[in-house]
């Protein structure tokens, strides 16, 4: 069941130059991100906890989704997570409404449980379904 919205992620080239500009706004210090808190390979970031809610800064290697999302649109939003205690059954129950997952299954490792919707079922908008309790 979802738990509600966890955060958002903003895609950015240089991680560096960001986390300077959101540290300078929020007046916090983020989590720097690393490989092992990714389900895909090449990325790197930076978590932003502001009262629960998870601004997380995105950079990646050249070929994956980041840096393929940042070469074609620019900086910005990339997708919105939401929060789920049952990956696997939130997947069921969207699937139904007409979600289109981008993986069959969902990948654990030790960040968690989580798929994505790709947006062209949703508006344009892409999510992520996370249970980062549900580690493997």
């Amino acid at each position: 069941m979802f738990k509600g919205v966890r955060g958002v992620n903003i895609a950015v080239k240089d991680l560096d130059v960001a986390v300077k500009k959101y540290t300078d706004l929020l007046g916090r210090q983020p989590k720097m991100l690393g490989d092992k808190d990714f389900a895909m390979p090449g990325l790197k970031g930076a978590a932003f906890d502001i009262n629960g809610f998870i601004l997380q800064l995105l950079a990646g290697e050249e070929g994956t989704a980041i840096a393929k999302f940042v070469a074609s649109k620019g900086e910005g939003f990339f997708l919105m997570s939401l929060a789920s205690d049952n990956v696997e059954e939130d997947m069921v129950k969207m699937k139904e409404a007409g979600a289109m997952f981008v993986m069959d299954k969902p990948m654990s490792g030790s960040f968690g449980t989580v798929n994505f919707i790709h947006p062209k079922s949703t508006h344009g908008v892409q999510f992520e379904v996370y249970d980062p309790d549900a580690k493997k």
